[in-house]
């Protein structure tokens, strides 16, 4: 046997001399981008990654009010900021300390602070990880090494290894370990041998079936498993979002509180506890605009008077590591920096400690606070006369330097024109006219629209009625189970139906035009794939790359995959902002649909167009099956290299919140004047589903596409899983919040094109097959898209409703929640109120913690009309009331503002 071998080889040796091609010992050999892009992908993404991630362990410890949401002093009023402070503190101790921590934190822990919302988003990944762990280890130890004993190569790529090492001493190892290999298990290796390589083919028949029917398995059991937790976890639960539904297409003559209860209670579904039918308050809408708009003049002008009266001390909003020259005219809490820095990862508990003990006098820290030196200043000047209602007569303003301390401005159009007048009393004066308009809107009678919120008496009946069908009309008294009171969007709400359908079809056509044009851009990116297709373009540029092989490397490889992370990174946002035009009425339900339309963009525009234009002319349909595999073959190594770069760089840049960096940054400086923009430079970025879930589901398609051709694939995409699940869970958690309330119905989207994923795969396998003419192989796989479509049948019948509602086997305490909501509210008023609240955070889940207290009012017609802000002293605000007294109250955050 090794004589054997050993002749071979040598024979081998001869018949590679005689074929090579002359080559000048001072010309460079050349080897084709496959493997030197691959390499050179690896080196730039981890050395990025690695700068990226030991970057934001060192931000993270300086500028914790940017990393920590959960930390942060300024949001203690926020609450998806104060549901997470029993969560584990990190403490600054050391760099990458917080990585174990985050690794730690229990599934449960991730439900009762982050929500359901969160726990269905991390399973995906984790579903992820365990199907393709799964997958990668049958493709090492079975697929790859029967690949390479029957063709000499590990993987099915293009370029063809053999290319890549057309001479060498890696040729002859390869050729050697080939060949006792073939030995050893009594294998022909000649090439007319038809026989065994129609055998090796009939793995991928049968490994086709195996990942199929894994993924397939893992879906459901992921399905199952969140569809429990969301049984077991909403059915505890007692809010008013629980026992109240949507009710639309009300005929007008229902469109009355008392008719509409009457009708609903003759169905004998349940007892109404109270209804609000939605109003066209378009008017009251714009009258809000307008004072927010002079609200907002008026506390720019506030801080021009404590500028001018030498009140200059640094914002405590402001990190003064950060901003150390950035000097604010609102003090905020103290004028030394020291207490930045040393409060910066003390724990959360100490934080409240200090700012419930004393209603933060100015004992309670070394400098006195600015709500007390305003304080201060105004008892200089005497009481307020009480018989004065006039804003512009306060003691604050009636000094006896008027003239010199007070800011002034034209009153004239674009404040350029008119006369110069007192700016304080102009913008006074304006917004005590809108206030009054407001007050006698708010009296006025509005039109009704056909839509209303019914809660019910118990969380049963709001779920059957959710379900029912109440009238044989078609489109009248639509139910649906209401969105959160805080998910509601009432700017879209109080539009009419055709307004709101109006918008929906602008938008569709919008997107439509989108999807047609940005097929030219993706399709020229195609041709920069290869170089045959860069001289059909640029004849000239395609001549120049094929005399620098390195420059040819570099625009054919690594161009393509960052141009096409680009356009996944920019594009998204024009979909997300199409969908917040859509005129959707709850924030959750305009996620999902944002979800859908990234989805369908990145699916459609930069994978399907992407590889047909790539590399297939799909001129004849009946070959679409084999143009299929033959492209994405060629565009394997594209595709490894965009997952390592998404992977190994994207998700470690993901961490630096670079977007929130930059908005800090330049806000700080050039727009954050009034105590009021700093709150809401504050406030925690968003984790929006919509730009962060549409990719990893792709990537896991294009993984899957690809598990049996290229076991590198597969293992780039396990990476990238575990990267993302790990980035995306200290997200969640820890620096980042998702207010939308959609309670996990986001599964059925992932599940859906998962499965849509499956069936491309088997498409792409019998391509595959009819490639290597094994019909026979391929005719086998016919059952397989047969067998999927049932599953997603399957789903769509048995899973979606328990995807969307709750059994009623599964609700407790009908009637009451786990304590009576009138004693909670009882001993949040009283002196013990801490700790009440303590209680209420410990006992009642995030969305109960979230909507306590919540109604469906109309916000507008409820809402104080508070006065300017002037300060901020930690979780407190001091405005200027409308009598011209001085009131301390809360700080209430909008988390959507």
């Amino acid at each position: 046997m090794v004589t054997e071998i050993i002749t071979r080889l040598l024979l081998y040796n001869d018949q590679l001399n005689s074929t090579k091609p002359h080559i000048p010992d001072d010309d460079s050999r050349y080897k084709p981008p496959s493997t030197r892009v691959a390499s050179y992908q690896i080196f730039i993404a981890t050395s990025l990654g690695i700068i990226a991630f030991v970057s934001f362990s060192f931000l993270r410890r300086k500028y914790p009010k940017i990393y920590v949401a959960n930390l942060n002093n300024s949001n203690f009023n926020y609450l998806h900021s104060t549901s997470r402070k029993n969560l584990p503190s990190i403490p600054s101790n050391s760099l990458f300390n917080w990585i174990p921590i985050v690794f730690n934190i229990s599934e449960q822990q991730i439900l009762d602070h982050a929500g359901l919302d969160a726990v269905v988003f991390l399973g995906f990944f984790k579903m992820g990880i365990r199907a393709l762990a799964t997958c990668v280890f049958l493709a090492m130890t079975v697929i790859s090494p029967i690949r390479y004993i029957y063709t000499g190569k590990l993987d099915q790529d293009y370029p063809d290894d053999d290319d890549d090492d057309d001479n060498g001493d890696l040729s002859s190892a390869k050729y050697i370990g080939n060949l006792m290999i073939r030995h050893l298990f009594n294998i022909s290796d000649s090439k007319t041998d038809d026989d065994n390589f129609q055998h090796f083919l009939w793995i991928y028949t049968v490994f086709t079936y195996v990942f199929t029917f894994i993924i397939t398995y893992f879906l459901f059991n992921q399905t199952i498993k969140i569809i429990n937790m969301r049984q077991n976890h909403l059915g505890k639960q007692n809010s008013i979002t629980d026992k109240t539904i949507k009710i639309s297409g009300i005929p007008p003559i229902l469109r009355d509180e008392i008719d509409l209860k009457r009708h609903i209670e003759n169905l004998s579904i349940g007892e109404v506890h109270s209804i609000v039918i939605v109003k066209e308050w378009g008017s009251l809408n714009d009258l809000f605009k307008l004072r927010k708009k002079i609200l907002s003049k008026l506390e720019v002008y506030w801080v021009e008077y404590f500028k001018l009266n030498g009140i200059n001390n640094k914002s405590d909003l402001l990190s003064s590591n950060l901003h150390p020259q950035l000097g604010d005219s609102i003090n905020l809490n103290q004028t030394s920096s020291d207490s930045d820095t040393n409060e910066s990862y003390i724990p959360y508990r100490d934080d409240v400690d200090e700012q419930d003990s004393t209603r933060l006098s100015p004992q309670a820290s070394r400098h006195e606070s600015i709500i007390d030196q305003i304080e201060d200043l105004v008892s200089q000047y005497g009481s307020l006369n009480a018989a004065d209602d006039s804003i512009g007569q306060m003691p604050l303003l009636d000094d006896e330097l008027a003239s010199k301390r007070r800011p002034r401005c034209k009153n004239g159009w674009l404040g350029v024109f008119g006369s110069e007048v007192d700016a304080i009393n102009y913008w006074s004066e304006q917004l005590e006219i809108v206030d009054k308009e407001i007050l006698r809107a708010r009296t006025r009678e509005f039109p009704s629209t056909s839509t209303a919120f019914v809660t019910m008496t118990s969380v049963a009946q709001a779920q059957m009625l959710a379900q029912a069908v109440l009238d044989p009309k078609i489109n009248h008294l639509i139910t649906e189970l209401a969105p959160a009171p805080h998910d509601i969007i009432w700017d879209n709400l109080c539009l009419t139906r055709q307004e709101r359908t109006t918008r929906q079809y602008i938008v569709t056509i919008f997107i439509g035009i989108c999807t047609v044009l940005l097929v030219y851009p993706v399709r020229y990116l195609a041709n920069f794939l290869n170089i045959k297709s860069i001289s059909k373009v640029m004849p000239v540029f395609g001549e120049f790359l094929k005399k620098n092989h390195t420059l040819e490397t570099i625009v054919t490889g690594l161009l393509p995959t960052y141009i096409f992370t680009i356009f996944n990174i920019i594009i998204p946002y024009i979909y997300i902002w199409a969908s917040e035009n859509q005129g959707f009425t709850s924030h959750g339900d305009e996620e999902l649909s944002s979800v859908s339309k990234n989805f369908f963009y990145i699916f459609v525009n930069l994978f399907l167009i992407f590889t047909v234009f790539g590399t297939a002319s799909l001129s004849d349909t009946l070959k679409i099956a084999y143009q299929l595999a033959q492209s994405l073959r060629d565009l394997s190594l594209f595709y490894v290299d965009l997952i390592i770069l998404q992977g190994l760089a994207i998700f470690p840049f993901k961490l630096l919140l670079l977007g929130n960096l930059f908005r800090f940054s330049l806000e700080s400086f050039f727009w954050c004047k009034t105590p009021r923009d700093y709150l809401k430079l504050y406030k925690p970025p968003i984790f929006n589903f919509g730009l962060q879930l549409p990719q990893p589901i792709l990537i896991l398609i294009i993984t899957i596409v690809y598990s049996i051709m290229s076991t590198k694939i597969l293992t780039a995409g396990l990476i990238y899983f575990i990267l993302g699940y790990f980035v995306c869970k200290y997200q969640l958690l820890y620096s980042c919040v998702h207010p939308p309330h959609s309670t996990g119905k986001v599964w059925p989207l992932v599940f859906r094109r998962i499965m849509l994923g499956l069936l491309i795969f088997q498409l792409t396998m019998v391509g595959t097959l009819l490639l290597q003419s094994a019909f026979l192989c391929a005719s086998f796989l016919a059952p397989l898209p047969i067998i999927t479509l049932f599953g997603i049948w399957t789903f769509q019948k048995n899973y979606i409703p328990l995807s969307f509602f709750i059994a009623l086997r599964a609700i407790d305490n009908n009637h009451l929640g786990t304590r009576d909501e009138e004693d909670i509210i009882a001993s949040t008023q009283s002196p013990s109120s801490v700790g009440s609240m303590e209680d209420l955070t410990t006992t009642k889940t995030l969305d109960e913690r979230r909507e306590f207290q919540s109604t469906y009012e109309y916000p507008f017609l409820v809402d104080p009309l508070d006065g300017p802000i002037i300060a901020i002293d930690r979780n407190e605000v001091l405005i200027v009331d409308k009598d011209g007294s001085l009131v301390r109250k809360p700080q209430v955050i909008d988390e959507w503002d």
